[in-house]
């Protein structure tokens, strides 16, 4: 339980890390002569709350073979299109311009979406290599002679 909410926590942080650069980026390119106010800070939170929605909601409890895990993650990703997607464009009437902008933002979060899972398998794969140098060390230093 711990480990899964130190993922979560992980995840929201490099994924509003990762939001406020594609809203550099999207904005740019979409709506270059736009201007915003601080309330524009607040977006990246919200939308990094809401990126863990799917996590929090589909929950592995045994160890998962890697067919599964990618189903798990594809489902996952679905799901956090459909909740962002929902937030920022329901109610609206589609446009084009809204098409183009709703188009851009599910590429935008599944690039976010893979870069956060490299980003905590890295960090995983970081934490795993230091405990197994701490094991051999201390293996080494407890022998038997």
């Amino acid at each position: 339980m711990k480990d899964r909410i130190k993922n979560i926590f992980s995840s929201f942080f490099i994924s509003v890390t990762l939001i406020n650069a594609a809203m550099l980026i999207l904005g740019m390119t979409l709506h270059p002569e736009q201007k915003f106010g601080y309330e524009a800070f607040m977006y990246p939170l919200i939308y990094g709350l809401i990126g863990t929605i799917p996590s929090i909601v589909i929950d592995e409890k045994k160890e998962l073979s890697v067919p599964q895990t990618i189903v798990g993650m594809v489902m996952r990703l679905l799901l956090l299109i459909v909740l962002l997607l929902a937030f920022m464009f329901g109610g609206r009437e589609l446009t084009p311009e809204i098409i183009k902008a709703a188009i851009s933002v599910s590429i935008s979060v599944v690039i976010i979406y893979v870069l956060v899972n490299l980003i905590l398998w890295w960090l995983d794969l970081r934490t795993a290599k230091s405990m197994t140098e701490d094991l051999v060390k201390f293996q080494k230093e407890h022998e038997i002679d």
